[in-house]
C-alpha cells in the first residue's frame, strides 16, 4: 500500500466519495418511494385521476367533490372514498402579524375514517362547511404558541381570520397529504348537485381487499358518469404510495429521475474505484508472482498469502469508509435541506452503513474470487508466467470507456442546462422583465404611471385583463369543434386562450412566422394562433382561415407566431389562440422592463411604493420573469451541483487508473525495452511502438464510449422540448485530451527507461 501510495490514496478517495454519494442517494430514493406507506391500509389506497379539461391526453388529480359519494355507491370494489384539498407549496399563515409557512388541508368528516388521525381535544366545528374554525396539530401549536393553549387563538389565512377550535393528532410529514392545520371545505364545494365547480379536490379511495386491480381499472376507465354528472369518463387510479415520484404535478426540489442519476453516478464512482483498484492489484500481483511463489517455497501456505492480500484490501475499504463518514458529517446539512428528509445524523450513519456494508460484502466476494483464481495457479506456472497481454489491454480499454463515457455524458448535461438558461429559441424574451399582479381595486393604470417614474425601469405596459406568461397564472381553456378544411372524423381540439395587446406582443418580443400581428384596430374576432394550433388544424396556409367552438368564435386567423415555451422545459406547447383582452377583470398585471443588473434596487422601490400607496389592496405580488423561469430548472441545477464533484472525481480516478496501469505495464516491460535499446532502438522508436499500441486501444475505447454515451444521452435529451445539439467538437476535444494523456504518460515512462542502463535493467529483471 505504501509503495503504491498515490494509487492507494486515490482508490480510498474514490471509494469514500462513491460510498457517500451512493448511500445518501439510495436513502433519498427510499425516502421518496415510501411516501404514505405508513398508513394502515396503504396497499389498498389509491388516488383517482381524470383527464385534464385543457388537454384530454393528460391526467390530473383535480376532481369534483360529489364524485366521492358517487364512486362509493357505484362500485362495490370501493370500500371508502374521500375528497380532500391538499396543502399547496408556499402556503402561509399569519400569527400576531408574523407570516409563517404552514401546511393546510381542507377535508370533511370522512377524512378521519380513512386516515389514522384523531381529534384529541376541542370541538368538531372545523368540519362545518364554510365555517371560520380550524384545527391544529400539537407540533404546530408548540411551534406557534409555545406552552400556551392553542384553542381559542386566531390565525389569518388567505385574508380570513380563523379561530382554532380543536387539536388533532399529527400525521407523518412523509405524506403527500401532510398537514399542520385542518379546515373545512367551502360551502360551494360541498354542493352535491354541482359537478361543474372544483376547489382543487383530490379523490382518495380505499379498495376492498383481494379484488383484481387490473379488472377494476378497466371497469373504471370504461365507466361514464353521464350528462348530469359532467360526463366524467376514462378515470384511472394510481397507488397513493407512488404518486410522489410519478405525478408530474407534485413539485420537488430535485426530480426523482435526477435522484436516480445521482445514485447511479455514486455507484459508478464506487465501481470505477473498485475496478481501478482491482485492476492495479491484479497487475501488481502478476509482477509479484515470483515473490509469492518463493514465499510458498519457504513455507508460506496459500491460506496465509490469501490472508495477507485480503488485509490490504480490507484496510483500503476501512479507510475509505472512515473518510466517507467524514464527508457525510461535512455535507449532511445541505443534503437534508435539498432532499427535505427529516433525519438526525445518527440515523443517516445507520442507514448509510447498511448500504455501504452491502457494497463491501459484494466487493470482498469479488476480491476473494480473484485471489482464489490466482491461488490455483501452480508454482512453476507462477515462475514461468505467461506474457499474454489480453488482461492488460482489456483493462486499459475498460478504463478508457468509463472515463470517456462519463466525461461525454457530463459535458452534454452541462451543455443542455446552459442551453436551457440562454437559448433564444423559446419564442419570447423574459430577461430583465417583471410583473406586478394586483387583485381588485382597478388601480393598474395609476401604478403603471408610477412605475414609469422609477429610474431603473425602462419600459412599462398596462396589462389589465391580459394573461400572465411568466409566471403563468390561470389560463382559460376551451375547445374548437369546427374549422375550415375539417375532416369528417376529426376530434375536438383543446385550446388555451391568451389575452394580449400589441404592446404586450412587443414587450415579450413574440416571433411572427406568418401573416401579421394584431393591432389596436382589430376586432375581437381576429386572432393569432401558434405553431401547435396550425399543426392541430392540419392547415398548410392558415392565414384567413376560420374556426369556432361551442363557447368561442367564430374567429379569423390573422397571424401565426412561434410557439412560446414559457413553462417547464419538459412540457409540450399546447394549441393556443391569442385574442384581445376582455374588460373588467378582477386580476390586473403591470409589466415592466428594468435595466441589466438593477433588479434588487428596482424591487425595493416597487415594494416601498406598494406599501405606501396600495396597502389597502387585498393581494399584490411582484415577480421576476427570469427567476420564475429559472425555477423550472431548479432540479437540473441541483443535479449539476450534485454531479460536478462526483464527475470530476470519477474521471480523475479513471484517468489516473489508466496512467497507473500504463506505468505498471512499462515496469513489466522494462526488460523488453532494455533489449530493444541494446539492439539499436532509439527512444523515438520505443515511443512510437507504445503510441501505436495505445492509440489503437484509445480508438476502441472511444468508439464504445461514444456509441453508448450517444445512445444514453439521446434518450435523456428527448424529455426536453428544446434540445441542445451534440456537436463534433465534444468528441474531438475528449479524444484529444485522452490522446495527450497517453502521449505524456507513455513518453514519461519511455524517457525513464531510456536513461537507465540496459545491462542493469536486464540484471535486475532477469
Amino acid at each position: 500500500m505504501w509503495k503504491y501510495k498515490s494509487q492507494t490514496l486515490l482508490s480510498m478517495l474514490g471509494l469514500a466519495v462513491g460510498f457517500t454519494c451512493f448511500a445518501l442517494a439510495t436513502m433519498w430514493i427510499v425516502h421518496e418511494m415510501t411516501y404514505d406507506s405508513f398508513h394502515k391500509n396503504a396497499k389498498q389506497m389509491y388516488v383517482v385521476y381524470v383527464p385534464s379539461i385543457f388537454n384530454p391526453s393528460s391526467y390530473g388529480r383535480v376532481t369534483r367533490y360529489p364524485l366521492a359519494a358517487y364512486l362509493k355507491e357505484t362500485f362495490p370494489e370501493i370500500d371508502d372514498a374521500i375528497p380532500l384539498i391538499p396543502s399547496y407549496l408556499g402556503s402561509k399563515v399569519t400569527v400576531d402579524g408574523v407570516e409563517l409557512p404552514a401546511s393546510i388541508i381542507q377535508v370533511d368528516s370522512s377524512f378521519f375514517g380513512m386516515f389514522d388521525v384523531k381529534i384529541l381535544e376541542g370541538s368538531r366545528d372545523f368540519l362545518t362547511p364554510g365555517s371560520k374554525h380550524i384545527a391544529i396539530t400539537w407540533e404546530k401549536a408548540r411551534q406557534l404558541f409555545g406552552n400556551e393553549h392553542p384553542i381559542g387563538k386566531t390565525i389569518t389565512f388567505d385574508y380570513d381570520e380563523l379561530t382554532i377550535c380543536a387539536i388533532v393528532s399529527d400525521m407523518s410529514k412523509r405524506s403527500n397529504y401532510a398537514f399542520d392545520f385542518i379546515m373545512p371545505f367551502g360551502s360551494y364545494v360541498m354542493d352535491e348537485k354541482n359537478w361543474g365547480i372544483s376547489g382543487g379536490e383530490n379523490m382518495v379511495i380505499k379498495l376492498v381487499s383481494g379484488i383484481n386491480i387490473e379488472d377494476f381499472e378497466k371497469k373504471l376507465y370504461e365507466h361514464e358518469t353521464g350528462i348530469k354528472r359532467n360526463n366524467i369518463s376514462r378515470m384511472t387510479i394510481k397507488p397513493v404510495t407512488k404518486i410522489r415520484y410519478i405525478d408530474p404535478e407534485i413539485r420537488t426540489e430535485v426530480k426523482f429521475q435526477h435522484i436516480l442519476i445521482f445514485a447511479l453516478s455514486g455507484l459508478l464512482v464506487i465501481l470505477c474505484s473498485l475496478f481501478n483498484y482491482l485492476t492495479l492489484f491484479v497487475s501488481r500481483f502478476r509482477i509479484r508472482q515470483k515473490e509469492l511463489a518463493l514465499r510458498m517455497v519457504c513455507g508460506a501456505s496459500g491460506r496465509s498469502l490469501l490472508l495477507m492480500l485480503s488485509v490490504e484490501f480490507m484496510l483500503t475499504l476501512l479507510f475509505a469508509v472512515a473518510l466517507g463518514s467524514y464527508l457525510t458529517q461535512l455535507f449532511h446539512k445541505p443534503f437534508l435541506a435539498l432532499s427535505d428528509i427529516r433525519m438526525g445524523l445518527s440515523a443517516i450513519y445507520r442507514e448509510s452503513f447498511m448500504y455501504i456494508g452491502i457494497i463491501i460484502l459484494v466487493s470482498l466476494l469479488a476480491f476473494r474470487l480473484i485471489l482464489l483464481i490466482f491461488q490455483r495457479r501452480t508454482l512453476s506456472l507462477s515462475i514461468r508466467r505467461s506474457n499474454k497481454t489480453l488482461f492488460r489491454k482489456t483493462s486499459v480499454v475498460v478504463q478508457l470507456v468509463i472515463s470517456i463515457g462519463f466525461a461525454f455524458c457530463t459535458i452534454l448535461m452541462l451543455k443542455q442546462i446552459y442551453f436551457l438558461h440562454h437559448t433564444t429559441e423559446l419564442g419570447f424574451s423574459f430577461q430583465n422583465r417583471g410583473v406586478v399582479t394586483l387583485h381588485g381595486g382597478g388601480e393598474e393604470g395609476v401604478l403603471a404611471n408610477q412605475l414609469k417614474q422609477i429610474p431603473e425601469i425602462t419600459k412599462v405596459v398596462d396589462a389589465a385583463g391580459m394573461t400572465s406568461i411568466v409566471p403563468q397564472r390561470t389560463i382559460m381553456g376551451t375547445k374548437a369543434d369546427n374549422w375550415d378544411d375539417i375532416s369528417a372524423d376529426a376530434p375536438e381540439i383543446s385550446f388555451e386562450q391568451f389575452f394580449i395587446t400589441p404592446e404586450y406582443i412587443d414587450f415579450y418580443d413574440f416571433r411572427l412566422i406568418a401573416g401579421e400581428m394584431l393591432i389596436d384596430a382589430d376586432p375581437y374576432s381576429v386572432v393569432m394562433i401558434n405553431e401547435s394550433a396550425v399543426k392541430a388544424f392540419g392547415w398548410h396556409d392558415p392565414i384567413g382561415k376560420h374556426f369556432s367552438g361551442k363557447f368561442i368564435g367564430p374567429f379569423t386567423v390573422k397571424g401565426v407566431i412561434k410557439n412560446v415555451y414559457h413553462l417547464a422545459p419538459t412540457v409540450e406547447v399546447k394549441p393556443v389562440y391569442y385574442v384581445k383582452p376582455q374588460p373588467d377583470r378582477d386580476r390586473a398585471n403591470v409589466l415592466f422592463k428594468y435595466r441589466e443588473g438593477m433588479w434588487k434596487q428596482c424591487k425595493e422601490k416597487i415594494d416601498d411604493l406598494i406599501k405606501t400607496e396600495y396597502a389597502d389592496l387585498r393581494y399584490t405580488q411582484i415577480y421576476n420573469a427570469e427567476e420564475e423561469y429559472n425555477n423550472y430548472l431548479k432540479s437540473e441545477n441541483a443535479l449539476i451541483k450534485l454531479l460536478f464533484a462526483v464527475s470530476a472525481i470519477c474521471v480523475l480516478i479513471c484517468v489516473f487508473g489508466f496512467v497507473s496501469l500504463v506505468s505498471l505495464t512499462c515496469e513489466e516491460r522494462r526488460k523488453s525495452i532494455a533489449i530493444r535499446k541494446i539492439n539499436g532502438a532509439t527512444s523515438g522508436n520505443i515511443l512510437t511502438m507504445f503510441s501505436k499500441e495505445y492509440s489503437l486501444l484509445l480508438l476502441i475505447g472511444a468508439v464504445i464510449a461514444f456509441s453508448t454515451g450517444y445512445f444514453v444521452m439521446q434518450r435523456w435529451l428527448e424529455q426536453y422540448v428544446k434540445q441542445t445539439s451534440i456537436p463534433p467538437w465534444i468528441f474531438v476535444s475528449i479524444l484529444f485530451v485522452m490522446a495527450m494523456v497517453i502521449v505524456i504518460c507513455v513518453g514519461w515512462q519511455v524517457y525513464r527507461a531510456s536513461v537507465e542502463n540496459p545491462a542493469e535493467t536486464i540484471k535486475n529483471n532477469g
